[in-house]
């Protein structure tokens, strides 16, 4: 058996993605795909558009035969700590030979080149010493140092959006001494974030604009995820908005003082008095993170605080790694795959919410984070849900033809 991991958020799942899956068929003999999918919240810092497991069935219906879940820590942290996470659970599952990845240069040779730079340890000095030295943003650092060595070709390579990410996965891979071997894969059509379209294939941003502003997004998703988006639409399950959210997320920040984002994932230099004083003169979560955005507080970073203190979240929770696997959906080969791994995995597998009662305390910790993220998450939907149902939806299952 051969398995090919792919991280990803499916927000929502697009015609896009059906080519990564289908690629990666093509470069690795038709191999097993495990998709490694965020949660009920995603890296930019909100809600994804579609709760996980209705995401995870359409990507089964679409190629994947095994869906887990990168818990919400994770899934809405920094490039490098969201790929380090994922990483970590295609490496701790114990059966995957592959992790493909979508970038904008298919030979990845040269982000093999910069992973390696980055893991340097001289070469991370390097670079706290010119973030400091330069009030730039980090990933600014970042290039900078990498154009001194390898030229500013190579710089400018490590700042595309896919191939940040790709770079990411490769460091992770490195640090954890994996086996598993990287496969690029040339993103295809629209750029990242853009509205453009190529043919049936834009990106995942224009698609749940489309969404949101009840326009016609058919062209743009595989025909069988229809029915599956149609019947949460009945059902009041999608879209979800952050909008929905938003004086829920303003009332709580309202009641914080500078000291309560102590122990807030990437808060430092003071940021935190600078939310503080936007919340007070704000009205709407836009209004704030552009009152609080600088140079080296990127919109997305300031997003992704303001959530964490939202959700819970502590950098102590980040700073570990996943400490389980969670199945949200599969078929029949990702029962095979399971049954593979029941001998070779290094971390609990929870497949039901009894099974929680045999994690340690630190997994439970997640595990209740995640569960909070979901309750609170089903506030954004049009009809909203109670709480625990992170902990009573099932597995889903599709069965094979």
């Amino acid at each position: 058996m051969q398995v090919t991991a792919i991280v990803a958020e499916y927000n929502t799942f697009h015609n896009g993605h059906r080519y990564h899956i289908e690629e990666t068929w093509k470069k690795t003999d038709n191999s097993f795909i495990m998709a490694i999918m965020s949660g009920n919240f995603v890296q930019r810092g909100e809600p994804a558009i579609l709760e996980k497991r209705k995401r995870a069935e359409i990507a089964i219906k679409n190629g994947a035969d095994l869906v887990v879940e990168l818990p919400t820590p994770w899934a809405t942290a920094s490039a490098e700590r969201f790929a380090r996470g994922a990483v970590y659970i295609a490496h701790q599952a114990g059966i995957v030979d592959n992790l493909s990845f979508g970038c904008e240069d298919e030979d990845i040779s040269v982000l093999e080149q910069i992973a390696r730079i980055l893991s340097d340890k001289v070469y991370s000095r390097d670079i706290k010493k010119y973030y400091d030295d330069n009030m730039c943003s980090y990933p600014e650092a970042r290039a900078a140092v990498v154009s001194r060595i390898l030229g500013k070709d190579c710089s400018e390579i490590m700042m595309k959006p896919n191939n940040i990410l790709a770079i990411e996965y490769l460091k992770a891979i490195i640090s954890f001494r994996s086996d598993i071997k990287p496969i690029g894969i040339k993103r295809s059509g629209a750029g990242h974030d853009s509205e453009n379209t190529h043919g049936n294939i834009t990106s995942a941003m224009n698609i749940r604009k489309l969404m949101r502003t009840g326009r016609d997004y058919s062209p743009f998703v595989p025909e069988n995820s229809i029915p599956v988006l149609e019947e949460c639409i009945e059902n009041g399950t999608f879209p979800a908005l952050y909008s929905n959210l938003e004086s829920a997320v303003i009332a709580h920040l309202r009641k914080m003082k500078p000291s309560d984002f102590t122990g807030v994932p990437d808060v430092a230099e003071g940021i935190e008095h600078r939310i503080v004083e936007a919340v007070k003169t704000s009205v709407s979560l836009s209004e704030i993170f552009d009152k609080v955005k600088t140079k080296r507080y990127t919109h997305a970073r300031i997003r992704r605080i303001i959530l964490s203190s939202f959700l819970g979240i502590k950098t102590e929770d980040v700073v570990s790694l996943p400490p389980y696997i969670r199945v949200l959906a599969l078929n029949d080969n990702g029962r095979m795959m399971l049954k593979e791994m029941k001998n070779k995995y290094f971390v609990p597998v929870i497949m039901k919410y009894c099974d929680v009662k045999y994690l340690d305390k630190d997994a439970k910790r997640v595990f209740e984070l995640e569960s909070t993220a979901t309750d609170l998450y089903n506030l954004s939907l049009p009809a909203r849900r109670v709480c625990g149902t992170d902990m009573t939806d099932e597995i889903i299952y599709i069965p094979g033809e």
